[in-house]
Parts: structure tokens; sequence; C-alpha cells
């Protein structure tokens, strides 16, 4: 596998910093370029806080610049209660040493974008305001794009209202933007990532472990057991992962490609990604590569002996 150069944007958010340490394991295939925070799962503030934390604790050098404080168009929603008061379910970091890199997002993507000798993988497992703008403002990175792996969007229905998915609920002006780019997109939806995560034994084994990348993520893991949207109370689904794996183990996943649109105008729809899931028409590979199935304990697998695995490197 040729080493992918990625720039993750990011909202942590309990299950983004699972979804880093993923990435942080894999530095061997993949390049990280810079880290964007958006305000989604908590405010600007706290998620960009929380990613220096974790880049702090981990002692991982990597260049963050702080992203858009509201949708483009609509008024910043009610934060979640699904990752606590502070984001990271309530687990307490020690204030970070790493530095803020730059307060412009925008301006931070165009530029590492621009000066890549090879194009860029973007990963967005928040709102898509960031990479929205992006587009619009500075339509020349497009170029330099190589694919956009997004967590977010849904075939079936949704988490945030029972048709809409939470990132794209959160933004749809921006999700569209992006759909409707013409960029080469995959789509890492509800339909798959509820399907890709930890079951509850798993979750206690990480939080009994004395490493670093297994304790933070087990202890984190462990709020989402307090919430209704695990599956009886035995499974955690880990969506934001879904969007690093399938960069690392695309064979794990099958997939369609499909028209797919973003609901904008309806109040009781809004944020629906209309995807067509008509099996009689074909679209071709110009349309986003829509996940539609996974290996689910293949994922879960490989998703534990990576934190494992970081654990071991985070000592040499």
């Amino acid at each position: 596998m040729k080493k992918r150069n990625i720039i993750i944007d990011c909202d942590p958010g309990i299950d983004d910093i699972v979804a880093l340490s993923l990435a942080f394991a894999n530095e061997d295939k993949l390049n990280i370029l810079g880290i964007t925070t958006v305000s989604g799962n908590q405010t600007i503030e706290k998620v960009t806080l929380n990613t220096l934390k974790v880049l702090s604790y981990y002692s991982k050098n990597i260049k963050v610049a702080m992203g858009q404080r509201r949708p483009l168009i609509r008024e910043k929603s009610a934060v979640s209660s699904v990752h606590g008061e502070n984001g990271m379910g309530d687990y307490q970091l020690p204030e970070p040493t790493l530095k803020l890199y730059s307060d412009n997002a925008i301006t931070f993507l165009r530029d590492t974008i621009l000066s890549s000798k090879k194009k860029v993988t973007l990963v967005p497992v928040g709102p898509l305001t960031n990479i929205a703008l992006l587009i619009k403002v500075f339509p020349e990175v497009t170029e330099n794009i190589e694919l956009v792996s997004i967590m977010g969007g849904s075939t079936f229905g949704g988490n945030r209202t029972s048709c809409a998915e939470f990132n794209v609920w959160a933004d749809p002006e921006a999700a569209k933007i992006v759909f409707d780019s013409k960029l080469s997109i995959v789509m890492s939806g509800l339909n798959v990532t509820h399907s890709t995560g930890l079951y509850k034994e798993d979750v206690e084994m990480l939080a009994d472990s004395t490493g670093k990348a297994t304790e933070l993520c087990g202890k984190m893991l462990q709020y989402y057991f307090k919430g209704d949207h695990v599956k009886e109370g035995t499974f955690t689904p880990i969506h934001d992962a879904c969007a690093l794996m399938y960069l690392l183990y695309p064979e794990l996943y099958q997939f369609r490609h499909m028209k797919v649109d973003v609901e904008c105008s309806g109040e009781l729809s809004r944020g629906n990604t209309v995807a067509d899931v008509r099996e009689w028409i074909k679209y071709d590979s110009t349309y986003p590569k829509v996940l539609t199935g996974v290996d689910s304990e293949k994922f879960r697998e490989i998703l534990l002996n990576n934190l494992y695995k970081f654990d071991e490197m985070l000592k040499s």
C-alpha cells in the first residue's frame, strides 16, 4: 500500500479520538499533514482543545488548525449530550503542551493541499462546513484532492432525527456543496457505521488496560453505555473510525456508486441524504462510492489490534 497523504477534519468527540488513535497507529501508511477542527459534537473551542490535549497526550507534533464555529447558514444547534460536557465522555486529560498552529482552517487546508507534491485525501468525520467553504472559496484545490472519505449520511434513516444523520443534519447546506462537488467521495453512512464498533466487554477490557491509547479509548467509550444509542446495551458503534478504516482496509467493505442528494429545505427531512438505492439504475465511478456493507467482526478485530499496537509504539 502506498503511503497516503491525509488531513483529518474532526470534532472530538469520543469516536473522533478513537479514529485519531487508529490513524496514529498507522503512520507507516498514512502521512498526516494536519488536523482541522469544526464545531459539531461540542463547541469549536472545546473540540479544538480536545484535539490539542490528545495530541499532547500522545506526544504527536501534528499541525492543528481551528475551523468554523457555526454552520454556513443556520444557527449552531445545541451540542449533543452523547459525548459529555467536555466532548470526551467527561474524561479529563492534562492541559495541552502543543500549541494551535492556525486559527484559520480554510487557508491552512488550501496551503497544505496546494503545496503537497502528492494528491491529498480529506477525512471529514464531523459536519462538512470546513470542506464546503474550502471548495467554494478556493476551488483550485480540487485538482490536488485525491479522495474525500466522509463519515456522514445514511441510506435508510438517521440518528439525529428519524431521517438524518447528525453530521449532515448539523450543516446540510455544506454537505450538499460537498456531495455536489464532483470530487471522488466515499460515504461511510449509518447503514454501515452502526455495525462498526466494539462490544461492551471489549470496552471494559480496554478501560482496564494500562496502555496509554487503550486505557484512554476504553474509559471514554464507557460513557457511550450510559446512553440509549448502544445496541441493547451490549455494542457501541464507533462511527468515525469507519472513514479511516476504509483507507487502511477497503477490502472490509461492500459498496455501490450512487447519486446522493442532500435535503436542505424540508422542515421534517432536513439533512436527509437521499441516496438512489434503486438496483436497476447503474451509476459510474464519477458518483459517490456509498459503503453498503462491512465485515463487522474483522473491523472489531483490526481496531482492537491497532489500539494495542499503538500502545507498544508509544512505549518506544
